[in-house]
């Protein structure tokens, strides 16, 4: 469900990383939130490259890049940001994150919470 007011946070940020070279996936990220919510802000802060990020329910999930073979990511342009609606969050429900990127040494931030 999309929200149409600006953007409240209901948990930490998370920096989620991938170390290497382009097309190497990050670990997985344990995204948490104070109180239930389904929406993500999700910013690249790179320069150069586009990064590619899925939000999960289990720890256990791969990322690709989509032009080596189709993956469910959602792909962000260098300086971007986008507000998605994925998995609900909250109190005793974790969701997780991984990145791959276009670069070297890709990463985004992933903030829960609702707005747009």
């Amino acid at each position: 469900m999309s929200v149409n007011s600006p953007f409240q946070q209901t948990g930490n940020t998370v920096k989620v990383a991938a170390v290497g070279a382009a097309g190497t996936q990050s670990n997985v990220y344990t995204i948490t939130s104070n109180s239930p919510s389904q929406q993500y802000l999700i910013s690249n802060a790179d320069t150069n490259a586009a990064v590619y990020v899925r939000i999960n329910v289990t720890s256990v999930f791969n990322v690709s890049l989509p032009d080596t073979a189709p993956d469910f990511v959602l792909a962000l342009p260098p300086y971007a940001y986008k507000v998605i609606t994925g998995p609900q969050v909250g109190p005793g429900n974790n969701v997780y994150a991984r990145v791959v990127g276009d670069s070297t040494n890709a990463s985004v931030y992933v903030t829960p919470g609702y707005g747009s």
